[in-house]
């Protein structure tokens, strides 16, 4: 059974059930896979879902307001991930980028592609968040949808507002999850 994390899936699941019109898909920070398989499960049309997690028990900071330690994100849950998704690597419907998000966002086989649903997940420092969000409204579909989990940890006032500058609104508020959409 695949695991997750974080809270209020049931709105991912809601969420995710959107169509991607031929564009990608995306997760930063897959770790043991929940948030991806609900995606995988319920996006429609998305050209393939590109999960982006490093793995390998990195020392960083992870929230505003602590210092840096390492999380739990073995070579083994990694090893785990990719033998639960298999299937889905199999039928062309998933890739994983197992490098960190600032290594991604600089390979041009991922930055020439456009996104229509992005579900962050990954660091959770606002200035991170901000620059993914940023890296990826500038890689946006005409219609998109950005999913930030646990929103409460970072500024998600500041990330939001930035946001607007590509005509994306918030939708719907959860306790940990928020929907952002831009249309047209």
């Amino acid at each position: 059974m695949i695991k997750g994390d974080s809270s209020e899936y049931n709105l991912l699941e809601k969420w995710s059930d959107f169509d991607c019109q031929g564009y990608n898909s995306c997760e930063i920070g897959v770790r043991e896979g929940l948030g991806t398989k609900i995606i995988l499960d319920n996006i429609k049309n998305n050209y393939i879902h590109i999960g982006v997690d490093p793995y390998g028990n990195l020392k960083y900071q992870h929230y505003d307001n602590t210092g840096e330690y390492t999380c739990d994100y073995t070579d083994q849950m990694r090893d785990t991930m990719l033998n639960d998704f298999k299937w889905y690597r199999n039928q062309g419907k998933f890739t994983v980028a197992l490098i960190k998000d600032t290594e991604f966002m600089m390979i041009p086989e991922y930055s020439d592609k456009k996104y229509a649903f992005v579900h962050f997940d990954g660091p959770h420092m606002t200035k991170d968040v901000i620059t993914e969000a940023v890296w990826f409204a500038n890689r946006s579909a005409p219609n998109t949808r950005f999913v930030f989990d646990d929103h409460p940890k970072f500024k998600m006032d500041q990330v939001a507002h930035i946001l607007e500058n590509w005509g994306f609104k918030t939708i719907e508020v959860g306790n940990n999850k928020i929907l952002l959409e831009k249309n047209g």
